[in-house]
């Protein structure tokens, strides 16, 4: 026998169909997955991968799920192995079976039911080049009985229909799932407008590098752009001199000037002792606090390095804990590479200042 949950809705509720990615996909999943874990739902649970190749990346997930349902049933196609975990059947379908093209997961019981039934799709996904999907998510009570009786049918099995459901449990679990969406979406939201930022950032200080002004002044619109567009709350530029004594240049926020002990605990000092990035995402557990940055609980440190020397260190604190993620970080040794071809060019312009005015005074 050869079903397909997908096509046993489609054309009746046309109306709730939508093309979507696999980062959608494992988003919605993810919330179901979720909710029969955090809740310990003794449930039966069905999930189609299309083929078993697709299984591995979800493993540790779906230990949780065996260790927490009656059972778990995983539906695909036998091009590899799968691997045995406690809870979890694995049932082969035919690569002929519309099943192979689908991605579907469903929970049917009397306190909580939901399903997602999906096709695969021609066409990529225009953002990230990846499968698209055409099908629906669904907490219908009709849509989960009939698919709960079509798999009854593949697996072989009598349909045991839910006779009584317990709709304030299925209400509050409807809440929770939306609710963890809602803050799934407003997390991406604010991942998106980070990224802008660390992007913005970026080219904003390639522009200024490319602009011939003072290097005073430079580094003041950088450690400006670090602060305004990217929002870093506290930013030090340090510099070395011709004797390689080191000192904050250029500040912004709560960032205080001065020369810096080079012999110190700090992020700074140690970027310079280390000539690499230093990260500190709590300086009250690491005991690493910046005197230049005296208010930051984190703190992140980019050597700006020279050639055949360091030329300085670019810092940004904020007083919140753990804020640097490694894009971040990235974006900070980024502009510190700038830095240094800026810093290059102020000094190549002194030099050559400097042989002119030799060149034009009287002998």
């Amino acid at each position: 026998m050869s079903i397909s949950l997908f096509r046993s809705v489609a054309n009746q509720y046309q109306g709730l169909r939508s093309v979507t990615t696999v980062s959608m996909m494992n988003t919605i999943s993810r919330l179901i997955e979720d909710q029969v874990i955090n809740h310990t739902m003794p449930v039966n649970f069905y999930a189609g991968f299309e083929r078993f190749s697709n299984f591995p990346a979800q493993l540790r997930r779906y230990g949780r799920l065996g260790a927490t349902c009656r059972r778990v049933y995983v539906f695909g196609v036998a091009d590899v192995r799968p691997p045995s975990i406690p809870g979890v059947e694995f049932i082969d379908i035919a690569i002929s079976s519309p099943l192979a093209r689908e991605w579907f997961l469903l929970v049917d019981t009397p306190d909580f039911w939901a399903t997602l039934l999906t096709q695969e799709v021609d066409g990529q996904d225009a953002i990230r080049g990846g499968r698209q999907f055409d099908g629906i998510w669904s907490f219908d009570e009709q849509i989960v009985d009939r698919a709960s009786l079509l798999l009854s049918q593949e697996m072989g099995l009598p349909y045991t229909p839910v006779v009584k459901r317990n709709y304030t449990s299925q209400m509050t679990n409807v809440a929770e799932i939306n609710s963890n969406m809602v803050g799934l979406l407003e997390n991406t939201r604010l991942v998106g407008h980070r990224r802008w930022k660390r992007i913005a950032t970026t080219q904003k200080v390639v522009e200024l590098a490319l602009k011939n002004q003072p290097l005073n002044a430079t580094l003041a619109e950088v450690a400006g752009t670090l602060h305004t567009i990217f929002g870093a709350s506290d930013v030090a530029i340090v510099l070395a001199d011709a004797k390689n004594n080191f000192s904050v240049a250029s500040v912004t926020g709560a960032a205080v000037a001065g020369i810096v002990d080079q012999a110190g605990n700090g992020p700074i000092a140690q970027a310079i002792m280390q000539r690499r990035a230093v990260k500190v995402l709590d300086t009250r557990q690491s005991r690493m606090r910046e005197p230049a940055l005296p208010s930051a609980l984190s703190v992140y440190a980019a050597p700006i390095l020279g050639k055949s020397a360091i030329y300085g260190v670019v810092a940004i604190g904020s007083p919140d804990a753990q804020q640097w993620s490694d894009e971040d970080s990235d974006m900070l040794t980024a502009v510190a590479h700038a830095l240094s071809s800026i810093i290059d060019r102020s000094r190549l312009q002194k030099v050559l200042l400097d042989m002119t005015r030799k060149q034009n005074t009287p002998a």
